[in-house]
């Protein structure tokens, strides 16, 4: 795509400066909200085009002859598969993990054609009463918007990863009303490593596309909200059980998606003809729930408001549950945002009866669906801060925080615990693809550390004395010593870190502290046979920059050290070589 005359100039000579970049951003805020209206308009069209009243998708289905509420899903189904198996295949399902891969591994570079696509899929996908949400398509829309804009004015790829994680929290603004809920969604779920710098280039989208949204929409949230108030300390435990019975129904729902999915390539049903299995399967169960067409709202309000008959709540719960399996298993274009949404509420819902035993102790049953319900955004996602912060957006009530955080974390440790990858993170896996902390680590998989081992690294003995070891530190370019014994064998790491403690009390420790009191004894080492894949996810979550590589015949010999700067270098060369060659091959 050529560059708008003046505009690459303009950006290459003030990069220092981030007014232009914040234009960008707003720019694409602005877009990514005028494309959720049109989308929601659209979607209203559709619906009302299937079911005749577009805001009572249930009370429409009750109406029709049974035929239909079975033929409408299917004939949905049939438009839907020839766009997700060959015109769009990244369309399919919620799109949220081709998101994640085109930050981790194509510099955040998404198909222009794909906003078009997915648009159609989704409104023909949730028209015809499959149980998909509309949020994780915006996001993808949005995300393609951003990266759109990034390579329209040839932005480096730093930047456009930046800009499409504005489109995406920008999607997340516009649907729920919830510019905190969109910015958090994009940092902790899209982006995951990041630098805080970017965060008012993400806030900012998000602001613009709800001020849009607010002006076609209104200032209203998604959900008809109910008071909420912690009636007593003694609910949290309650709200603890709460978040641990999501837990393990955000990790059912996960594992039911793949089921279906599995089942029908075991069963070779050709891609194009597998969203119309999936739509007479949510036909059919419609025919007798109907509760489980469409996004789900709907149910969502007759819970908060008490108007949904206790006694059909579990089968709501468990057929909405199938229903979205089928719809997203089979290949419907569409999210999980919402359908998590609607099985929180139904989980929550089943507190009234708590309520009825214990009025005094226990609050009326909406508050436990609205706690429900960002409980099981969390074990889905796996992103406890987005399904907080969305709820709290929807109530902007302090007392729920507490309920809320409980439940959410509970069902975060549940899911990590017992099955341990969101469903974002599920799908990618199933198509191969790791993604460890933003970046796909299957790109390192054919490199050997040795190709990045620097041979010639620092080392101290293990008695070196405290004086000796911050003259040591003071004139190394490196935060990281190997420490070795008497027979040059391996026995611990000193770092900055470990040596920083005792500084305080220099004077007093100087003459008694060695390296072999404050090294780091238990030290993760490599071998010359693991991949950079394996270094990758060794560095993951500690606070090293260096790891030692040894001789797997005497682990205790040093043969060299990887800095984690070497394997981001391996990773970006890995990217920009693969890009280079899927250039070469259009």
């Amino acid at each position: 795509m050529e560059s708008i005359p003046g505009i690459k100039w303009r950006f290459q000579s003030d990069r220092g400066t981030p007014i232009p970049l914040l234009i960008v951003a707003v720019l694409i805020g602005v877009l990514t909200g005028f494309l959720a209206v049109g989308f929601r308009y659209l979607l209203l069209v559709a619906c009302r085009f299937c079911w005749h009243d577009p805001l009572d998708i249930i009370g429409g289905a009750t109406q029709l002859p049974w035929i239909a509420v079975v033929l409408i899903p299917l004939s949905g189904g049939l438009f839907v598969g020839p766009i997700v198996s060959k015109l769009a295949p990244e369309t399919r399902g919620a799109g949220v993990p081709e998101v994640i891969h085109a930050v981790a591994s194509k510099q955040g570079i998404i198909r222009h054609g794909t906003t078009f696509y997915k648009i159609l899929s989704t409104v023909v996908s949730i028209g015809c009463g499959a149980s998909v949400g509309r949020e994780g398509p915006i996001v993808h829309i949005g995300a393609s918007v951003g990266s759109s804009v990034a390579q329209l004015v040839r932005l480096p790829p730093e930047w456009r990863s930046v800009f499409l994680a504005c489109g995406a929290a920008a999607g997340i603004a516009a649907t729920f009303n919830a510019p905190m809920a969109g910015m958090l969604f994009a940092v902790e779920i899209i982006l995951v490593d990041f630098e805080i710098s970017y965060l008012s280039h993400i806030a900012i989208s998000a602001v613009a596309a709800t001020v849009v949204s607010h002006q076609f929409l209104g200032n209203l949230p998604a959900f008809d909200i109910p008071s909420y108030t912690l009636v007593s300390y003694w609910e949290i435990p309650l709200y603890g059980l709460l978040g641990i019975l999501a837990g393990f129904v955000s990790i059912a729902f996960i594992k039911s998606i793949s089921i279906v999915e599995d089942t029908l390539n075991r069963f070779k049903i050709p891609g194009g003809l597998q969203p119309a299995v999936g739509g007479l399967l949510v036909g059919l169960l419609a025919v007798k729930v109907p509760h489980v067409l469409g996004v789900g709202y709907q149910s969502v309000n007759l819970i908060l408001t008490g108007k949904m008959a206790l006694d059909i709540i579990a089968v709501v719960l468990v057929c909405k549950l199938a229903a979205t399996s089928f719809s997203i298993g089979g290949g419907f274009s569409g999210g999980i945002f919402a359908p998590s949404l609607v099985l929180g509420a139904l989980l929550g819902e089943f507190w009234r009866c708590v309520n009825h035993l214990f009025p005094e102790w226990v609050a009326a049953y909406p508050a436990y669906g609205l706690v429900g319900m960002g409980a099981i955004v969390s074990g889905v996602t796996i992103a406890p801060i987005t399904a907080i912060f969305t709820i709290f957006e929807l109530t902007y009530n302090f007392e729920i925080i507490l309920p809320l955080i409980t439940s959410c974390i509970a069902s975060l440790i549940v899911v990590k615990k017992f099955y341990g990858n969101s469903i974002y993170e599920t799908k990618l896996l199933k198509k191969g693809i790791k993604i460890v902390r933003g970046h796909d680590v299957n790109l390192l998989r054919s490199i050997h550390v040795t190709e990045y081992m620097d041979t010639a690294y620092e080392c101290i003995g293990v008695c070196t004395g405290l004086l000796d070891l911050v003259a040591k530190a003071r004139e190394s370019t490196y935060p990281h010593f190997v420490v070795l014994n008497d027979g040059d064998e391996l026995v611990g790491m000193l770092s900055m870190r470990d040596l920083k403690n005792c500084l305080s009390d220099m004077a007093d420790l100087s003459a008694i502290v060695v390296a072999a009191d404050i090294m780091t004894k238990n030290v993760h080492c490599l071998v010359p046979a693991d991949t950079l894949e394996t270094a990758f996810e060794a560095f993951e979550g500690k606070h090293i920059s260096t790891l030692p590589i040894v001789d797997p015949a005497n682990r205790k010999r040093v043969l060299g050290i990887l800095k984690k700067s070497n394997l981001i270098l391996a990773y970006n060369e890995k990217v920009l070589k693969t890009n280079i060659f899927r250039n070469q091959r259009r």
